[in-house]
């Protein structure tokens, strides 16, 4: 890595400077890593969870919210699919 009096220079040093702070501010620590089957991971009516929830509902509270709204105006459905037909 290329260092100029004895610092780190150039997009290495600031990376690991960026990282740092991002890491400061990150609330997933290394001890609770955001990963699979972690509380926040979880799709339950909250913002945080985007995954399959219990509910078999997928993402925050504001995609479900969203979808159910696009869904309302959508004039399709099983009884009447979108199809070769519609085109």
């Amino acid at each position: 890595m290329p260092k100029v009096n004895g610092k780190e220079v150039g997009l290495l040093a600031f990376s690991t400077a960026f990282k740092k702070r991002e890491d400061a501010r990150n609330k997933y620590a290394p001890t609770d890593e955001y990963r699979k089957g972690h509380p926040d991971e979880v799709s339950d009516g909250d913002e945080l969870g985007k995954d399959l929830g219990t509910a078999g509902t997928v993402g925050g509270r504001t995609d479900i919210a969203e979808r159910k709204k696009e869904l309302a105006k959508n004039p399709f459905s099983p009884s009447n699919p979108y199809d070769a037909s519609k085109i």
